[in-house]
């Protein structure tokens, strides 16, 4: 568990290091925006992995029996969640999977709520299936946290309404990206109310729930009570929390029958069947040994988060930190840079903190309108690579 160690990812097809939006064919570029890990995956799945891969034949491969009474028995000892491996469903990558839900628990055209700023493509899902985006602005308090606001969200549910949309949806990010919110346990149930009473479908995105680097533990709603409630569909995976993005694989979690036989429909609608062999393989030795490797990942990252916290403080003006509780991505203000450097918004700031700071972050305002003025920060690399680029940042201010 060498978190320090700094492995070089460029051609080899990665996203955040080869693709165009990275400046690709310009090796210079620290990037520091996209949410996977610069860390090797856990010793175990490399070595299940390589242990099926010397096995000739790759046809079509069911996933492991006991795979989801593996599933239910990390929610039940991660997140104290009161699930059985019935309540889960095996799905592609989570982003595939919110299309699987809206189109499964919504009809086109329908209104589907999103609170901003929120992880983008969840806008995305919403216009690709034919369904009507309304959107509620998050809130922040005094600490600059991000709260829910009730009032924004029924206001906003009324405007749709009386544009003769109904809102038949939530899409609904926990722990919040880019925030960071681990969501308290009363703000859940506060959300559950709020749905319920509208009869709004919950669909909860909680892909990085095992990244907790604050002090609240992560409640997930795939133990909410299925009686009486909203339908309530949680997603989550291993992806984030072992560094496995690239395999695709995830989970729902719907413990309402009605509900339940909907999404499964949705799953062989959209021609799913068997997942992808390797990443069967890998997802379950990562929830049968990886808790160890996380434990220490998680420490690690809160290191990083200080280090980051502190050069940013003494070293970046016009930029102010808020601290996630969940995740490894820091979401930053920066409007003060922003003026500073004579710029004019989020987008212009990072294209030229790329070009000639060679160092890329991600855009605040491709979160949403409230997402303006931010930047998008991922600590997730070994801390010479994480410094190097916020030297560079630094020397570029």
């Amino acid at each position: 568990m060498n978190f320090d160690e700094i492995i070089d990812r460029r051609n080899t097809g990665a996203l955040k290091w080869d693709d165009p939006y990275n400046e690709a064919g310009k090796e210079d570029v620290i990037p520091l925006w996209v949410a996977d890990m610069d860390f090797a995956a856990p010793p175990e799945v490399l070595a299940a992995i390589q242990e099926r891969a010397e096995h000739p034949v790759f046809g079509y491969t069911n996933p492991p029996k006991d795979y989801l009474e593996i599933v239910a028995a990390w929610y039940r000892s991660r997140y104290r969640a009161e699930v059985e491996a019935g309540d889960f469903l095996i799905a592609p990558g989570v982003v595939p999977s919110l299309g699987i839900a809206v189109r499964s628990l919504t009809s086109v055209g329908a209104g589907i709520l999103a609170l901003s700023p929120v992880y983008y493509p969840f806008y995305e899902i919403v216009h690709d299936n034919d369904r009507t985006l309304v959107s509620a602005p998050l809130r922040k308090d005094s600490a600059g946290q991000y709260r829910i606001d009730y009032r924004a969200i029924g206001d906003a549910v009324k405007k749709a309404e009386a544009d003769g949309v109904k809102v038949e949806a939530l899409l609904f990010c926990s722990p919040h990206n880019p925030g960071g919110r681990v969501w308290s346990p009363e703000e859940l149930e506060e959300i559950l109310e709020f749905c319920g009473k509208r009869n709004i479908a919950l669909v909860s995105d909680e892909i990085h729930a095992d990244i907790i680097v604050g002090d609240r533990p992560f409640t997930s709603l795939a133990g909410a009570d299925p009686g009486g409630g909203p339908v309530v569909v949680s997603m989550g995976a291993p992806n984030k929390t072992f560094n496995l993005a690239g395999l695709h694989i995830s989970h729902f979690a719907v413990r309402g029958g009605a509900a339940r036989d909907r999404i499964k429909r949705g799953i062989a609608a959209a021609g799913y069947s068997q997942p992808n062999i390797f990443s069967a393989i890998a997802a379950r030795i990562a929830y049968l040994q990886g808790g160890p490797w996380l434990d220490a990942l998680n420490a690690y990252l809160k290191a990083n988060i200080d280090f980051a916290a502190d050069f940013i403080a003494r070293r970046i003006p016009g930029v102010d930190f808020l601290r996630p509780e969940g995740g490894y991505l820091v979401w930053l203000e920066a409007s003060g840079l922003i003026r500073k450097k004579g710029l004019t918004n989020d987008f212009e700031l990072v294209s030229k903190l790329a070009k000639e700071g060679r160092v890329r972050l991600s855009y605040g305002s491709k979160f949403g309108a409230e997402g303006a003025g931010h930047l998008r920060l991922n600590v997730a690399s070994p801390r010479a690579q994480l410094a190097e680029g916020l030297e560079r940042w630094a020397r570029w201010v």
